[in-house]
C-alpha cells in the first residue's frame, strides 16, 4: 500500500508538473506564433490549439478584435497556455496592429506571471488595454455560462 501511495503521488506531481505554462510556451504565444503565420510555417510540434472564443467592439473609428485559443500539448485535455490575439483595424492604427498575449496556467511559476504583468504594464496604448479588458470580460462570460454556485 504504502508502494502504490508514493507512486500515486510521484504520477500526480508529473501531471501537475506538465500542466504548468513553460518559458518556452510563453515565447512561443508571445514572439514564435506570429512569426509562424506571417512566413506560413506548420504548427509547433507536438502542440495544437482549440478556438475558445471571438468578439469584436467599435470605439472611435477603431474595430478591436479579441480571440482566445488555447494552446495544448498533444496527448493532455487541458491547456498548457491561453492566447489572447488583440487585433486593431481602424483610423488609430493606420492599418491592422495584433498584438500577441500568453495567459498562463493558474499553476504557472511566478516568472512566467511576471513576464505577462510586465507585458501588461508596459503597455501605455489605450486601445490595447481597452482591448485586454474587453475581451476578458466577454471571455469570463461565456466560460461562467452553465456554473451553478453552491451555498448561496
Amino acid at each position: 500500500m504504502k508502494k502504490f501511495t508514493i507512486l500515486f503521488i510521484a504520477v500526480m506531481l508529473v501531471f501537475k508538473a506538465f500542466s504548468q505554462t513553460t518559458q518556452e510556451e510563453y515565447n512561443y504565444i508571445t514572439k514564435g506564433y506570429a512569426i509562424q503565420i506571417s512566413s506560413g510555417l506548420d504548427m509547433k510540434k507536438g502542440y495544437s490549439f482549440g478556438i475558445l472564443g471571438q468578439w469584436e467592439f467599435n470605439t472611435n473609428n477603431t474595430i478591436v478584435k479579441c480571440e482566445f485559443k488555447s494552446l495544448m500539448r498533444d496527448g493532455q485535455k487541458t491547456p498548457c497556455a491561453i492566447m489572447m490575439i488583440v487585433t486593431y483595424k481602424g483610423t488609430w492604427s493606420n492599418g491592422n496592429v495584433t498584438e500577441y498575449v500568453c495567459i498562463p496556467t493558474k499553476d504557472a511559476p511566478t516568472e512566467i506571471w511576471q513576464l505577462t504583468m510586465n507585458y501588461v504594464n508596459g503597455t501605455n496604448q489605450a486601445f490595447l488595454l481597452k482591448g485586454l479588458v474587453w475581451g476578458l470580460i466577454k471571455f469570463c462570460s461565456e466560460e461562467s455560462k452553465g456554473i451553478t454556485l453552491v451555498g448561496f
